[in-house]
């Protein structure tokens, strides 16, 4: 019982964390009248753009600009990161570390002071979670995204990031990381696929 108390509360600590947009926060304090709840994208070989909803890193970076966007990053992974770190501390005999990084993805994509709604994807607090849960493969991931879009100098490859997270857990044998892993990759297109799907649908009734 008491195990499940204590993965209760890294879940709750994790999500209520996850919740917090600091990308709107940013957006409220240096553009104050903006709405960052929606982003223009380009979409690729036919000149059209759709708009996709929630308030991002990347809605920062196209209202604010790189330097913001970068802020924005580094405050989503670390409200992550920080509810991962304090569950492997208090409970390092559990999954309570996994189950925190996982909740702030879930709270980071449907956060409770929204509603649920116009959260973000979920790739920053993922990058924040995996950090704490393991480095090595903060490291390895990144560096294969990174040569990835090197190779190919396609940026939509970072949307892809999370999918390289299961691909290492699997190689390292490592259940409790791949259950992570599982999860928010089931989030992050859980918000991913519905929007393109209409938005795209949009893109092609105009042509």
């Amino acid at each position: 019982m008491r195990r499940w108390a204590v993965l209760g509360v890294a879940a709750g600590a994790g999500y209520l964390a996850g919740s917090v947009s600091f990308s709107r926060l940013l957006g409220r304090w240096r553009a104050p009248g903006k709405d960052l709840s929606r982003t223009e994208v380009l979409v690729p070989q036919t000149g059209q753009t759709v708009t996709l909803g929630g308030t991002t890193p990347t809605s920062v970076a196209q209202h604010l600009g790189g330097r913001w966007a970068a802020v924005a990053v580094a405050l989503e992974a670390a409200k992550a990161a920080l509810p991962t770190l304090a569950a492997r501390r208090l409970a390092p005999a559990t999954p309570a570390a996994e189950v925190a990084a996982a909740a702030a993805v879930l709270g980071h994509a449907y956060p409770v002071w929204q509603r649920g709604r116009e959260g973000g994807y979920g790739e920053s607090p993922m990058l924040g979670g995996l950090l704490v849960l393991d480095p090595l493969g903060f490291l390895v991931t990144n560096a294969a995204l990174a040569a990835a879009m090197g190779l190919t100098r396609d940026a939509r490859l970072v949307m892809a990031y999370p999918l390289t997270i299961p691909v290492w857990a699997a190689a390292r044998h490592d259940r409790v990381l791949l259950g992570y892993a599982l999860v928010v990759n089931a989030v992050m297109w859980s918000r991913v696929v519905p929007e393109w799907r209409t938005s795209l649908a949009g893109v092609v009734s105009r042509h």
